[in-house]
């Protein structure tokens, strides 16, 4: 009876054991890169990962989405070594298929008809 009981538990302990969790993104990541830079009106965070960056901006005051009637309607132009690369509606975006080396890239915040709203952040990062 003791050893029906023991393989019951043990069967039991095992069996649970036995689902395959999903691996974590952060274990399949190479190389990372990660800098906060902040100014006075804007925080923005990158990630390098491969060939790829992971942009993230904080702006108070400042709306991407027109449903949010908590700030001032905005949006962000990217530029990659001193060229325009994209606009984006959102504080959250990922810059793909760079080419390897030290790119500066600039964050402009502007209004819905492309004017400057005098905010704007400058940073490097190395991409392998």
């Amino acid at each position: 009876m003791k050893k029906m009981i023991l393989y019951t538990l043990a069967a039991l302990i095992f069996s649970g054991c036995a689902q395959k969790l999903p691996d974590p993104e952060a274990e399949k990541a190479k190389a990372m890169e990660t800098e906060v830079k902040a100014s006075k009106q804007i925080t923005v965070r990158h990630n390098v990962q491969g060939n790829s960056i992971y942009i993230e901006c904080f702006i108070p005051g400042i709306s991407f989405s027109p449903s949010n009637a908590g700030g001032q309607l905005g949006k962000a132009l990217l530029y990659v070594d001193g060229q325009l690369y994209n606009e984006y509606d959102t504080a959250a975006f990922v810059v793909k298929d760079l080419s390897s080396g030290v790119h500066t890239f600039t964050i402009e915040i502007v209004d819905k008809d492309n004017k400057s709203l005098g905010i704007s952040q400058k940073f490097k990062a190395n991409v392998s």
